[in-house]
């Protein structure tokens, strides 16, 4: 059986990727933020941890901006390199960051968030370049506003556009458990109608 340690537990989209995990037959390890994997023994890593924080840069207390790139930078990164050091590297095993259509557009009043996924995008790309000879390989996920506790708090948009946390959890777990060959390390996953 498969085995997958989903760091951040809290979030909806956390509890929905344990949830697509488990359905698709693989055992699932939910890692609270400030907790160690009892395994070094998983074949996917997901790291869907963020602060999110809605307000004017310069309005906002510079600790919670470094508390948002702290949890969706720096935590993320330490945890990988925490990984990189137990895994068989023989081994085939993925790593699942979760980016935002943040990392690629910035939006107004969400600098710090913006940021921190913007700096996933670079960590995948050079993650892959200097594992590309192994079995490892790095994915960014990049879904648009979700109808969870966080996107909920941008009021300027229709919730009844969001994406449901359960289908992009489908959606990531359906494209690293795919047969073969194929690797998209940069997933982008937009939603149809945005108001």
């Amino acid at each position: 059986m498969k085995h997958a340690v989903v760091f951040g537990t809290n979030g909806g989209l956390a509890r929905a990727l344990a949830w697509a995990f488990d359905g698709a037959g693989w055992s699932v390890e939910p890692v609270a933020r400030r907790e160690s994997p009892s395994s070094s023994l998983a074949d996917a890593y997901v790291f869907p941890q963020a602060v999110f924080l809605n307000e004017p840069f310069v309005s906002s207390d510079f600790d919670r901006i470094a508390d948002v790139i702290d949890v969706g930078l720096t935590q993320v990164a330490a945890r990988i390199h925490d990984c990189l050091r137990l895994d068989a590297p023989d081994k085939r095993l993925d790593y699942c960051l979760i980016g935002s259509t943040s990392s690629y557009a910035g939006f107004a009043n969400t600098a710090a968030y913006c940021a921190t996924k913007a700096g996933l995008v670079g960590l995948v790309r050079a993650l892959n370049e200097e594992y590309k000879d192994t079995q490892r390989r790095f994915w960014l996920f990049s879904p648009g506003t979700m109808d969870t506790a966080m996107g909920r708090q941008l009021t300027d948009q229709d919730p009844t556009t969001f994406l449901s946390p359960h289908d992009v959890a489908e959606r990531i777990v359906g494209t690293i458990t795919a047969p073969g060959n194929m690797f998209e390390p940069e997933v982008v996953i937009r939603r149809r109608v945005v108001r």
